[in-house]
């Protein structure tokens, strides 16, 4: 089939209208004419899983983080994004790239997260209008009255984490949770005040926003970016396969950066 087949579909699931103003969704190489019989799914683009593309022939990378997020001045493969290009140029691979836009989108990666630790009663934290209708990052919703050591085991098991990190006093009972998957942003704080109390699940925590959450009395769970969002790799795959039974799906989730020392 062709490329701009899959990119059709892909984009009224998580229209390109939804990504964050920083960010970069969409095809980022490649040329919508291309016939696509194999596509690798991944988290991020490196050269791992640009390889493994290239021995399993695939001819699409569809990713969750953008190759590129800022315009590249030279073009040589002295940096990590060129080098991927470069490689990807020269095997005739797409890349392709559905972020923040499936993050906010309807049944995306928010509401996935959300359906992991058994929320309900789910809604947008942080709204913004787009053709009428509402959409946005983050979400929250309810849980039945749960202990908050058996909350902080679930959604250690749930996401297959070897540890997590949380700021505040372990609460005694959690009832309502809000997710904001990958990277905390600031900006959702009044938000999170609004609905309070809430617990929050976040990843990529600073130190100084880990106080403001403290001195608000947010209890947060820095679960990581990648426990936050590998996510992604089994759903989007998932919903490949569920459309297109002759396309062939490689599921790549690569390794978090980050090891733990004990």
């Amino acid at each position: 089939m062709k490329l701009r087949n899959i990119i059709s579909f892909l984009e009224e699931k998580a229209p390109i209208s939804l990504q964050e103003t920083y960010d970069n969704s969409g095809l980022i190489l490649g040329n919508p004419d291309t016939e696509v019989s194999k596509v690798l799914v991944c988290l991020d683009v490196d050269i791992d899983a640009i390889d493994y593309a290239i021995s399993q022939n695939c001819q699409l990378v569809l990713s969750h983080h953008p190759t590129i997020f800022k315009a590249l001045k030279k073009f040589t493969d002295t940096t990590k994004e060129s080098r991927i290009l470069i490689k990807a140029i020269k095997n005739d691979l797409a890349l392709y790239s559905s972020h923040t836009n499936f993050d906010s989108a309807d049944g995306g990666l928010s509401d996935l997260l959300c359906e992991k630790i058994g929320l309900k009663n789910i809604k947008v934290l942080r709204t913004t209008a787009f053709d009428s209708a509402e959409y946005g990052a983050g979400r929250y919703g309810e849980i039945k009255p749960t202990d908050g050591i058996e909350f902080l085991n679930r959604v250690k098991s749930k996401l297959s984490l070897e540890s997590m990190r949380y700021v505040g006093q372990i609460p005694q009972t959690v009832t309502r949770v809000a997710v904001y998957n990958g990277s905390y942003d600031r900006e959702i704080l009044d938000n999170l005040i609004s609905i309070s109390p809430v617990i929050l699940i976040t990843g990529d925590l600073k130190y100084h926003d880990a106080q403001e959450l403290l001195f608000n009395g947010i209890f947060t769970i820095d679960a990581g970016h990648y426990g936050t969002e590998i996510l992604f790799v089994e759903e989007m795959a998932d919903i490949l396969e569920e459309r297109f039974s002759n396309l062939s799906v490689i599921r790549y989730k690569g390794k978090d950066v980050f090891n733990i020392y004990n």
